[in-house]
């Protein structure tokens, strides 16, 4: 979590009386569980990375997740790792997304914009937001599951496979 921190934001934040990144409280804000699942990232057995998948309230009665937080560690990028454990969270939880990126995150918007147009069925909405002083880019899409083909093989449905071409 600290390199997650110091990574994304750096001289952004001072450095706690402790030694942290970030407020206790902000820590523990992030590892509640309700309504949120958090995984480890690891590669070779070693911790490469962690995600946090945060269920948002139903609109209209669907519901929605957030990917609240993804980071992989600098030696681990550029591998395919985060893209893979992207697509298998788009996979296992398929829907409706909200992904935010800070727009001074200059590494990350490339990457989520390129990962969303490959996953999202569909139209992929997306808008600045404000809050406080950080702005950030925010997508809204859906994901769908994979069918069987009769051939037996996986493929996307119809309209994942319009919205990649």
């Amino acid at each position: 979590m600290q390199l997650y921190i110091y990574d994304l934001v750096g001289q952004r934040w001072g450095v706690e009386r402790d030694g942290t990144y970030a407020p206790p409280a902000w820590h523990r804000q992030f590892w509640r569980r309700d309504g949120r699942y958090h995984f480890v990232v690891r590669v070779g057995g070693r911790p490469a990375g962690f995600a946090l998948v945060r269920e948002l309230p139903a609109l209209g009665g669907v519901p929605a997740r957030e990917m609240a937080e993804f980071f992989v560690l600098r030696p681990y990028r550029r591998r395919g790792i985060g893209t893979r454990v992207a697509r298998a969270l788009f996979t296992r939880f398929p829907g409706r997304w909200e992904l935010s990126v800070l727009t001074w995150n200059v590494t990350a918007r490339p990457f989520w914009r390129r990962l969303i147009r490959r996953v999202a069925v569909g139209r992929i909405a997306t808008h600045a937001r404000l809050k406080g002083e950080l702005t950030s880019t925010v997508w809204h899409f859906e994901t769908g599951t994979r069918r069987r083909r009769s051939d037996g093989r996986r493929s996307r449905t119809a309209a994942a496979a319009r919205s990649s071409a």
